[in-house]
């Protein structure tokens, strides 16, 4: 048996929400509604699908490792120096990559917890000890304990904005506090999978403040509203500086020639994305009404999913659910995540719910 690292056994790895492939063989179906990866409900842009098609002709070639033409496009979107841009696959990548180069032995990583799994991983994969905070009461990162648990090792801080799996969020002016409160020889990652989801007129993008500070990022992805969590394309935007030095532990290749074609389409089209924005916002609602004519229990969202808490116990409530043809994800104690779908999704969601409850 190969010698591997005697601490994997700490490590549990990354668990997704189940292929809708896989759930209709499980369950024995062929109509299966999957609402357990926070996936957009609705396929690439047609023009977006075209530059996919196109660029597998040259599929047999390595993709272009500073992704140039997404870089010049994202720049130009984003109002950055192209510099300040760091692409990988997903923005999960990313997180790996910044605790391999800012954590190691006797340094410690901090997050709040529940929230996006990955962040244990990487902290435990990277050598460092894991700093799990509590959210708050109302499922929120609670940034004065965070800071106040930061210590003298603490190289690396994430933080989950919205958060997942709560959907939940922070003003802008409260992460703004919080880092000035870190210690300057820290790195702060504001991931905002979800940003473009945001209604809330308090909440507000960290970018400014990334171009401005050595040791802020913030992370985006492709994956959400653009519809591209098949082709994997995330981003990091900071100082130039701290960006060189997380490609020093990166993959070469990471975003692949097709990744690349599909995002530099997709930022050509800010008009169907806000379609989408808004499709979403009145699907939340409606997702929101109907659970509370209901009387559960959940967490107000600001992202395309919700955090509810569901009546019975979650592994009964999970296999009651697949019975019924609906794919969900449990998190927490006791609490489950539900993507927000199509109407007709969460028409067969709810339906489902009242036959389990």
């Amino acid at each position: 048996m190969p010698r591997f690292r005697e601490d994997l056994s700490r490590i549990t790895a990354y668990k997704p929400g189940t292929p809708i492939e896989e759930a209709a063989r499980e369950l024995g179906m062929e109509d299966i509604v999957k609402l357990a990866s926070n996936e957009c409900p609705l396929p690439p842009f047609p023009e977006v699908q075209q530059a996919i098609a196109t660029a597998a002709a040259m599929a047999h070639r390595y993709p272009d490792n500073d992704a140039s033409e997404l870089r010049a496009e994202l720049a130009d979107f984003l109002s950055v120096p192209k510099e300040s841009l760091i692409f990988g696959t997903g923005s999960a990548s990313l997180m790996m990559i910044s605790a391999f180069a800012l954590g190691g032995p006797g340094r410690s990583i901090a997050y709040g917890w529940p929230s996006f799994g990955l962040y244990r991983i990487a902290a435990r994969t990277s050598f460092s000890t894991e700093i799990e905070v509590p959210l708050t009461g109302d499922h929120r990162y609670d940034l004065d304990a965070l800071a106040a648990a930061l210590r003298p090792d603490t190289s690396l801080v994430y933080l989950c904005n919205p958060n997942n799996p709560t959907g939940t969020y922070v003003p802008l002016a409260a992460v703004v506090d919080f880092i000035s409160a870190v210690p300057q020889d820290v790195m702060i990652i504001v991931d905002e999978a979800y940003y473009e989801y945001v209604q809330a007129p308090d909440f507000g993008t960290a970018l400014p403040i990334a171009l401005e500070r050595d040791n802020v990022l913030v992370a985006h992805t492709f994956s959400k509203v653009y519809g591209l969590a098949g082709l994997r394309v995330g981003y990091m935007v900071g100082n130039p500086a701290t960006i060189s030095e997380l490609r020093r532990v990166q993959v070469p290749f990471s975003v692949n020639s097709l990744a690349q074609a599909g995002a530099t389409e997709a930022l050509r089209h800010p008009e169907k994305v806000a379609d989408r924005v808004n499709a979403n916002a009145a699907a939340l609602k409606v997702f929101a009404d109907e659970l509370s004519s209901r009387g559960y229990e959940f967490a107000e969202s600001q992202t395309n999913f919700v955090y509810m808490h569901p009546r019975n116990r979650a592994d009964e409530f999970l296999a009651a659910m697949a019975r019924n043809g609906i794919v969900v994800r449990p998190f927490g104690e006791g609490w489950i995540r539900v993507t927000i779908g199509t109407e007709a999704e969460n028409a067969r969601f709810f339906a489902a719910l009242d036959a389990v409850a």
